[in-house]
């Protein structure tokens, strides 16, 4: 517990500690022909990382102080972290649910309340443990919290095997929730999701519009990954993979240490890295989730 608490106050130290332009993140989904690809960059001033395999059946608890969570996993994953085991900043599970993070300098977090808590990147392996769907993921904010004194301010975008898509942020202390016809543009960068949709509706005449030529770099990473998802065509734009990344270079820099897609029906999980551009891939159905393998 002691080794996992020093990780944790490291990991919100540094980042702390970059400034905002370091965290430029983008994520979006789209269908093709009926299943979810997500595509993720991650942007940052470190590229090393871990791609760990969590298990089904582990007992676990939270490293929050008070009234730490304690739960058993019920699914397995796949998560990419660089803080640890238990802390990923996303991954997908074997009910095909994907959640991914970005920061969000404009959250603010629950106050202590009778909930247990947990930190914002436990919070994400708590749904790859416990959460099948959307819904799952929504319904689990009666039941925890993230954990305001051990958090740093980021939000999500989630899809599932069922359909279902969703950004989640806390706005004000409160859970907030684009999903169904409130999540008309499947994508999320680091403004709040109202914010970019209202920039995105605003660019009348596209990228040549005075909106687009003044707005921020994270407001023009969203109009380009939603025009990117919008215009994705399953009889025309080409292998489905080959387009997420195409849309990932598009939002990329030379801060992205990495890019992953998410091909949840098939099993696959492509991924390259700011040292190694080639496209590698693993299939999630080859592994072992059971507790005691």
């Amino acid at each position: 517990m002691r080794i996992g608490c020093i990780a944790v106050c490291a990991a919100a130290v540094v980042i702390l500690l970059v400034p905002e332009v370091l965290v430029p993140c983008t994520t979006f989904c789209f269908r093709n022909n009926g299943e979810w690809i997500y595509g993720r960059n991650y942007d940052w001033s470190v590229e090393h990382g871990m791609v760990i395999v969590n298990k089904r059946g582990v007992a676990k608890r939270s490293l929050s102080r008070n009234n730490p969570a304690r739960w058993v996993s019920k699914y397995g994953s796949i998560s990419f972290n660089q803080y640890g085991r238990e802390l990923p900043l996303g991954g997908m599970n074997e009910a095909g649910l994907v959640i991914e993070c970005m920061w969000l300098r404009y959250t603010e977090f629950p106050h202590v309340d009778p909930r247990p808590g947990l930190s914002e990147l436990q919070w994400i392996q708590y749904q790859l443990d416990n959460a099948a769907t959307v819904d799952d993921v929504v319904a689990s904010d009666t039941e925890i919290r993230i954990d305001v004194a051990d958090s740093n301010p980021i939000h999500f975008l989630v899809c599932d095997g069922s359909g279902g898509a969703a950004a989640i942020e806390f706005l004000g202390g409160r859970m907030v929730v684009h999903a169904g016809k409130d999540l008309p543009y499947r994508a999320l960068t680091n403004n709040t999701y109202e914010y970019s949709r209202a920039f995105i509706e605003t660019c009348v005449g596209g990228e040549s519009s005075a909106t687009f030529t003044t707005g921020r770099h994270s407001l023009k990473r969203f109009y380009r990954a939603a025009k990117g998802v919008e215009s994705w065509n399953p009889g025309s734009s080409g292998p489905a993979v080959e387009y997420a990344f195409g849309i990932l270079d598009g939002v990329g820099g030379d801060r992205t240490m990495f890019s992953i897609v998410y091909a949840a029906a098939a099993g696959r999980i492509y991924f390259k890295t700011h040292s190694n551009p080639n496209v590698r891939f693993f299939d999630f159905n080859g592994f072992d989730f059971t507790c005691g393998s």
